[in-house]
């Protein structure tokens, strides 16, 4: 073989070796999942004494019922750059349709409330532990209208926002910051979630 080629050949097989590694080196690394995720809250209760006694739809005071514009005004003020306060939550509602007398919020006030104020509304495709950690692990909060049990006698929305390493679910109460600060058992929010909701519902994910 002439020197040419020997050389030329030696040349291949050094880019040859250096190559090789440098390629492996670029080989994604899986991460470990998360064993506990909250998103941070601009929470807002509808038992705040700079509200509580407005008059929802001029009619009900927004302490009794008032948890969805609550809720909302939550969802809004943690998602966006927008402070959304419960009383204007409510007149959007009560102007748009969406407040019942004496029953409180109908519950289209979620997802079309959501949108007006800038927000993706979803639906949740399973209701499932995993499926709630997915959407959160997304940046995602999910609003809740629970049925009788902890939470309510009859209909009560809430705010789902982190999940703990002991596996439990962290919620925003509205009307309770007792329930507001323990953890929650993903069987227990899934369980009294309520049956008769419309709209979408139970369960509404939040994003900007």
């Amino acid at each position: 073989m002439c020197l040419k080629k020997r050389l030329i050949l030696g040349v291949l097989l050094i880019l040859t070796c250096t190559l090789i590694p440098a390629q492996r080196s670029l080989a994604p690394i899986a991460s470990a999942p998360r064993q506990e995720y909250i998103i941070p809250l601009h929470a807002h209760s509808q038992l705040n004494p700079s509200w509580s006694n407005y008059l929802y739809g001029g009619v009900d005071p927004l302490a009794t019922h008032g948890c969805g514009p609550a809720a909302l005004a939550t969802a809004v003020s943690s998602l966006t750059t927008y402070e959304l306060l419960p009383p204007e939550a409510a007149d959007w509602s009560a102007a748009n349709g969406f407040f019942s007398a004496n029953l409180g919020s109908i519950h289209g006030l979620i997802p079309e409330g959501g949108k007006h104020y800038g927000l993706k509304v979803q639906l949740l495709p399973h209701l499932t532990p995993d499926a709630i950690r997915l959407a959160l692990d997304s940046d995602k909060i999910l609003i809740l209208l629970m049925g009788p049990g902890d939470f309510t006698a009859t209909g009560h929305f809430i705010v789902l926002h982190g999940y703990l390493k002991d596996g439990l679910f962290k919620i925003f109460d509205p009307a309770s910051s007792r329930r507001s600060d323990i953890g929650w058992p993903a069987d227990t929010l899934l369980q009294q979630l309520s049956t008769t909701a419309y709209s979408g519902g139970p369960v509404w994910v939040l994003s900007e």
